[in-house]
């Protein structure tokens, strides 16, 4: 006995000694689907600006083709964060009754004096007004997604409804090739690609999304509930670490950098991406602090036309800012 009692204080010794146990990083996944749009694969790719990666967090991010098909992992717990769009924050919340919150931005279309995704025909089509697309096949990424349910916006403000067209699932990068080969009528085309596009007499920009929706906050961050309070503290972190990467990326100085870094990425000459945060880029907050009234005006435009169940209310009932607010407190306070 007095050897096993020996032997369990000097065991108690070496776990006093060892101190307390150290945390794992919270591995937080993020759903992505356009580059450089998203820039989520990116974004944290310059850990020396970013207090909190590696240490009370790390980041996974997971390539989709749509917000649709991440909400369907959001569902099924294969991701923690997703960039959703108006139409699949709805179906979050009315057809898969999840309990999400938006905490932070992405992008907006809309906004005068900035890109918003373009809907472009070949110029040889006949297609010269959105009126002309009753009865062609009109190219998607994803039924649900952001650019979808803008030119489904579009179309019912020119009196065509769904059931006068056909809709072609692809990937975004496939758009131009399926316009060539006469395989649809119209597709939505990126940036950069856009900029050869625009430049090509051959096609004919007919609408972007700010046609279909005006000002909307097209694509922004959300989560469970459940996981954002289950890891408030890692989130926290994350959350800002998330703006001070867009603030970097942002800056003027850093543009240069900031490019050869998502060419890197994209395997693209630099060139193609100067664009970024400049007039032919979408409109980005500072602080990726979401318009909540241009997202709620989106819902309910969505609502009258019939494209979501029905309308919802976003603030406060699914937005929780209050990770934004903390971000730019303490960035005020430790640039």
């Amino acid at each position: 006995m007095r050897m096993f009692s020996a032997v369990r204080w000097a065991f108690a010794a070496l776990v006093l000694c060892a101190g307390p146990a150290v945390a794992e990083p919270l591995k937080i996944r993020v759903g992505w689907t356009t580059m450089p749009g998203h820039m989520i694969p990116v974004l944290f790719n310059r850990p020396e600006i970013l207090k909190h990666l590696g240490t009370s967090y790390v980041v996974e991010p997971i390539s989709f083709r749509g917000s649709s098909p991440q909400l369907t992992a959001l569902a099924a717990g294969e991701i923690d964060f997703m960039t959703s769009s108006s139409g699949t924050l709805a179906l979050a919340v009315e057809n898969a009754h999840l309990d999400v919150k938006v905490v932070a931005d992405l992008f907006q279309e809309g906004v005068p004096g900035h890109h918003s995704e373009t809907f472009v025909v070949r110029a040889d089509s006949g297609i010269t007004k959105i009126e002309d697309l009753k009865g062609k096949r009109i190219a998607s990424n994803a039924i649900g997604s952001a650019s979808d349910t803008a030119m489904r916006a579009a179309l019912d403000k020119h009196g065509i409804s769904p059931k006068q067209f056909t809709t072609i699932q692809a990937a975004f990068p496939a758009m131009v090739a399926l316009l060539d080969d006469g395989k649809v009528d119209a597709a939505p085309v990126l940036m950069p690609q856009l900029i050869a596009v625009r430049n090509d007499p051959k096609y004919r920009v007919l609408f972007d999304d700010g046609d279909g929706l005006g000002h909307t906050d097209a694509v922004f961050l959300i989560a469970n509930t459940a996981f954002l309070a289950k890891n408030r503290a890692a989130v926290q972190d994350f959350i800002e670490d998330y703006v001070r990467a867009w603030r970097w990326f942002k800056a003027p100085a850093n543009r240069p950098a900031g490019a050869a870094i998502v060419a890197s990425f994209m395997k693209v000459p630099v060139a193609e991406v100067a664009y970024q945060f400049t007039a032919d880029d979408y409109y980005r907050d500072l602080n990726q602090r979401p318009d909540l009234a241009a997202l709620q005006n989106t819902i309910d435009i969505l609502a009258r036309i019939h494209l979501i169940p029905r309308p919802l209310t976003v603030a406060p009932d699914h937005a929780d800012l209050s990770f934004l607010d903390e971000a730019e407190r303490r960035i005020a306070a430790a640039p």
